[in-house]
């Protein structure tokens, strides 16, 4: 109930605010001024939805979010031109998966050989030392720029690689080096304790598991040549898809191993958690840099769904003319930002009731409340909370891609969308889905409505010419907005006092 009436007066508010801003605009003016103001909510909710998810549900603040934003955007923006990159690193990736697969099912025996807790300590970062230097040793020289240079590849044309990739006997000399590394870092992630393991799966299970997931890495490696041909001679509506699904996809295989990885060991310590994200922020912008370079590139191009030289009357007439644009009160009003407010609303919904009307999300919820009660009936709480990282992990790299065809992809725009929702999350309220949702919408509104007004000015009634700022004062509207909303509720909107 206090939240319901919260939210009518924020509504009230914000209707009185609404109409006391458009007071002498043009309804075409305010109209489009207004949806490019939603456009950019619904990216920032993409990013923001993630952290108030994680934070929410596992009172882990992380740091690191924005780099998963920018690698979404990266990986789908080459799986759209140049998916040679994708075709020669993901056997890789599934080849040191299939080692950890099957080195975790049995590490719980290795660990068990040895009962001192100290020598346990060494041996784990010793292992750790071993694993790391058996994979730089296996990727070492590995022409990753040449692989991935967007210029060599034509979209829609044949494809000459040769010269850019390795011959296939390197290259399965490397996936043997990256088996070997993901063995050893299946011992890492194994169960130290016998307090910590969990039901083992059958061993023939496992075995067929990593025999899979061995022969899909060997099976992209072999058809990498034909495979990017056939992805670059796909319809740019497909190729899109395709970029959503991988880009998507990377982000919360990225963010499982985060999880995994850096979080989970210390969900005990959150100032440990803080500098470790923090570190991983600066280290994964470095390493995405490293890979496709410090240039930003172009937009990706929009879907022909979009791109049509044309302008609908309506959303109706879109459907079959696939217009560009669609009018609005007379203006044209560009109809990929409207795909982009469809994504944000169905990611709302979607994860909503995901949250309240699943089994999934009860055990979420429940697992939050008291995760020995829920291990106590047989569900693995440490599971469940990795999913929701991949889940708030991909939902920014999902971001990530939808925003390459808006705004471009270079390395910096992980930190801007990180602030903004840094910034949502804090005015909605910490750990609040809705918070979140309603604080992207503010800090969308106020910077579309600032940009427009520092370009277009203000005409006060006592002055006879009009006042232009700086750009700077629309992106500062969002930390004084932050500023009000806390020194009237220092717990957000919808926060609640601990």
């Amino acid at each position: 109930m206090k939240n319901h009436k919260t939210l009518l007066i924020l509504v009230a508010i914000t209707v009185v605010i609404f109409a006391a801003i458009i007071q002498g605009l043009e309804p075409k003016v305010w109209m489009s001024v207004l949806l490019s103001g939603i456009t950019l909510a619904s990216l920032y909710f993409l990013v923001a939805s993630g952290l108030s998810l994680i934070f929410g549900l596992m009172d882990v603040l992380n740091f690191a979010h924005g780099v998963l934003f920018v690698l979404g955007a990266y990986v789908g923006l080459s799986t759209f031109m140049n998916p040679r990159l994708l075709f020669n690193t993901l056997p890789f990736f599934f080849i040191v998966v299939s080692g950890i697969t099957i080195s975790q099912h049995f590490g719980r025996y290795f660990w068990r050989l040895f009962q001192s807790k100290q020598v346990k300590k060494l041996l784990w970062w010793l292992l750790l030392i071993a694993a790391l230097a058996i994979i730089a040793f296996g990727l070492r020289r590995f022409p990753i720029r040449a692989i991935n240079a967007f210029n060599i590849t034509a979209v829609g044309g044949a494809v000459s690689t040769a010269e850019a990739q390795e011959p296939l006997a390197l290259m399965i000399q490397r996936i043997s080096f990256l088996f070997l590394g993901g063995l050893t870092l299946g011992l890492l992630m194994a169960p130290k304790e016998h307090q910590e393991e969990t039901p083992l799966r059958p061993v023939w299970q496992t075995l067929i598991l990593t025999i899979v997931i061995a022969a899909i890495s060997y099976l992209i490696l072999f058809v990498r040549d034909p495979g990017e041909v056939f992805v670059l001679g796909l319809s740019p509506d497909l190729r899109f898809i395709l970029a959503l699904i991988t880009g998507t996809t990377a982000g919360a295989i990225a963010g499982v191993a985060i999880e995994m990885g850096l979080i989970r060991p210390f969900y005990g310590s959150p100032v440990t958690q803080l500098v470790l994200t923090l570190g991983l922020s600066i280290a994964g912008i470095d390493l995405i840099e490293a890979v496709w370079g410090e240039e930003g590139n172009p937009p990706m191009q929009v879907p022909t769904l979009f791109s049509g030289s044309c302008r609908s009357g309506s959303i109706i007439s879109w459907f079959s003319e696939h217009c560009q644009s669609i009018d609005v009160f007379g203006r044209a009003f560009p109809t990929y930002r409207l795909f982009i407010i469809f994504v944000g609303v169905i990611v709302f919904v979607a994860v909503g009731m995901l949250m309240r009307k699943t089994r999934i999300g009860m055990i979420i919820r429940a697992g939050v409340q008291d995760s020995e009660m829920v291990e106590a009936l047989g569900i693995n709480v440490r599971r469940v909370f990795t999913f929701v990282f991949a889940l708030g992990s991909g939902l920014a790299a999902m971001g990530g891609v939808i925003a390459a065809p808006y705004l471009g992809v270079f390395p910096a725009m992980g930190s801007i969308f990180l602030i903004q929702a840094f910034i949502s999350v804090v005015i909605g309220g910490m750990g609040s889905y809705v918070g979140a949702a309603i604080g992207t919408v503010i800090l969308g509104l106020a910077r579309a409505f600032g940009d427009h007004f520092v370009a277009a000015g203000i005409q006060l009634p006592f002055l006879e010419t009009v006042i232009k700022g700086s750009p700077a004062i629309a992106r500062a509207s969002t930390v004084l907005i932050m500023a009000i909303v806390l020194l009237v509720r220092p717990a957000g909107i919808f926060g609640k006092k601990e």
